[in-house]
């Protein structure tokens, strides 16, 4: 059995101490280029591993983000991810990411493991779980896509309310009347507020909410096609469809082409992969993944630094990006 290569040995194989190949493992800027490269070498050559639990034991963090998302395959959750990554590392932090897929069960699974690993801090995208048990933890937390429940943290989100109304309103300024929606649990809170501005633009137009074309508490991973299919050969089929989430409109889009009736508006909340290379190209409402990625980083590190601001509310911008499918105008029935 191979002996486990210790910090000691990487010290004498570099002729350095071993205060100096700590602060190689933490990136220190006292370091030298010079230094830093003798001692990475050396670190690679003998195969010298990080003991995670030791150092955590030593220092009373682990060098690691938790980020808990409904989840990965999500393509919004799954950008974001990747810019809270990128930022991490340049700080030599890990990130460990993991799903809830909607269980609360699971959510709670996941941020009390982040807590008694001891991570330097959490970004979470809470659901309805109850967060209150975090005002007695130490840990440095950044709340975002919505707010988290019984708990007053910082938060980053988009204004979503305003982004329901702006969709709707998009739909409504080239003709169309009757406008199909389709959305997950109304219990979420992003979702909610969604759905409240479409409701809101409908009534300020004097449009009727029909609920036969109107689609809440689905299953974004459930196959849409038959249910495309319906409504699109109602006697009065909706003209145009609103779909609030990136999961949706995906399965929106194959639905329709597979139908051949992509001459429906479409308008997705989200962008996703392919959105703007298909014909025609989705219109989507821009509420970039990696800003909101990039500003709960950036807040998490303010607080791991030992920032003691007051918890925030920090808003990202929304606009239309057209790209044809939104603007398509209402047939007209002769």
């Amino acid at each position: 059995m191979n002996k486990r290569v210790r910090l000691v040995d990487v010290a004498e194989a570099s002729k350095t101490s071993i205060k100096t190949v700590s602060r190689v493992l933490n990136n220190d800027e006292r370091v030298s280029d010079e230094t830093r490269e003798r001692v990475q070498k050396i670190m690679n050559d003998l195969g010298y591993q990080v003991d995670i639990i030791a150092r955590s034991l030593r220092t009373g963090v682990d060098k690691v983000i938790g980020v808990v998302i409904p989840k990965i395959g999500d393509p919004f959750f799954a950008e974001l991810v990747e810019e809270i990554a990128e930022f991490a590392i340049e700080r030599g932090i890990s990130v460990i990411v993991g799903s809830t897929h909607g269980r609360l069960e699971r959510e709670n699974e996941l941020v009390q493991g982040f807590i008694q690993r001891r991570v330097m801090g959490m970004i979470i995208a809470p659901q309805e779980l109850n967060y209150a048990f975090l005002k007695k933890v130490s840990i440095p937390t950044v709340f975002i896509d919505r707010a988290p429940n019984k708990f007053k943290g910082d938060l980053v989100r988009v204004d979503d309310e305003f982004g329901g109304k702006l969709a709707t309103n998009h739909l409504i300024k080239f003709g169309h009347k009757r406008i199909a929606y389709f959305a997950d649990s109304l219990k979420i809170r992003s979702t909610e507020l969604r759905y409240k501005g479409f409701k809101e633009a409908l009534e300020v137009a004097k449009l009727k909410l029909d609920k036969e074309i109107t689609f809440v508490n689905l299953n974004p991973a459930k196959n849409l096609d038959a249910t495309i299919a319906k409504i699109l050969n109602l006697e009065n089929p909706p003209t145009a469809i609103f779909s609030p989430k990136a999961e949706f409109s995906i399965s929106i889009v194959s639905a329709m082409h597979k139908i051949k009736r992509t001459d429906v508006a479409l308008i997705s909340f989200d962008d996703f992969t392919l959105a703007s290379s298909i014909q025609p190209s989705i219109t989507v409402l821009d509420h970039s993944a990696r800003e909101i990625g990039r500003e709960s980083v950036r807040r998490l590190f303010e607080k791991i630094d030992g920032s003691e601001d007051k918890p925030k509310e920090y808003i990202i911008g929304l606009n239309v990006i057209e790209r044809g499918s939104g603007e398509l105008r209402a047939k007209v029935k002769l």
